[in-house]
């Protein structure tokens, strides 16, 4: 499953950084937490309507190799690709880059679906279709809606 990766930016708060002024190692799993979730919302599938539907993907697994370090206020993009994913579970790859294309970090996780009480549990159809969209198995694709006809230019509601 090589899909092109999903590039989310993040930029580095001072929050993030220790005293050396390089992000606190531990962070990063909060960085790609934060990519992950916009991954999965562009998927159309968002996190808090999977929890809705009592559906969670804890992390079960996660390996972190530090290339460089990322300073305050540097503009960081994370690339996230799903590289596994079955009925029960999600494997995602990381690299994590800077402006000038220095890689920072590159990681995997591995999580499992399971409902809220943490047990793991098959995830629903829609939700795998949707992260695997090539499965043959996947309904196809909708089409998309048409454009809605322009309108004409309105009148302010107030004095121009």
């Amino acid at each position: 499953m090589a899909a092109a990766p999903f590039r989310h930016r993040h930029r580095v708060t001072y929050a993030e950084c220790t005293v050396g002024n390089h992000v606190y190692y531990a962070r990063y799993l909060d960085i790609l937490e934060e990519a992950r979730g916009e991954f999965f919302r562009a998927a159309g599938v968002p996190l808090a309507a999977l929890q809705a539907q009592d559906v969670i993907f804890p992390a079960i697994e996660a390996h972190l190799h530090y290339e460089a370090p990322a300073r305050y206020d540097e503009e960081l993009i994370i690339e996230v690709v799903l590289t596994e994913v079955d009925r029960l579970n999600l494997v995602f790859a990381y690299g994590v880059s800077n402006a000038r294309k220095q890689i920072i970090l590159t990681a995997r996780t591995r999580h499992v679906c399971a409902g809220g009480d943490e047990k793991p549990k098959r995830m629903p159809s829609e939700v795998f279709f949707k992260l695997n969209p090539t499965h043959p198995a996947a309904p196809p694709a909708e089409a998309p809606a048409p454009a809605p006809a322009p309108r004409g230019p309105k009148t302010p509601a107030f004095p121009v």
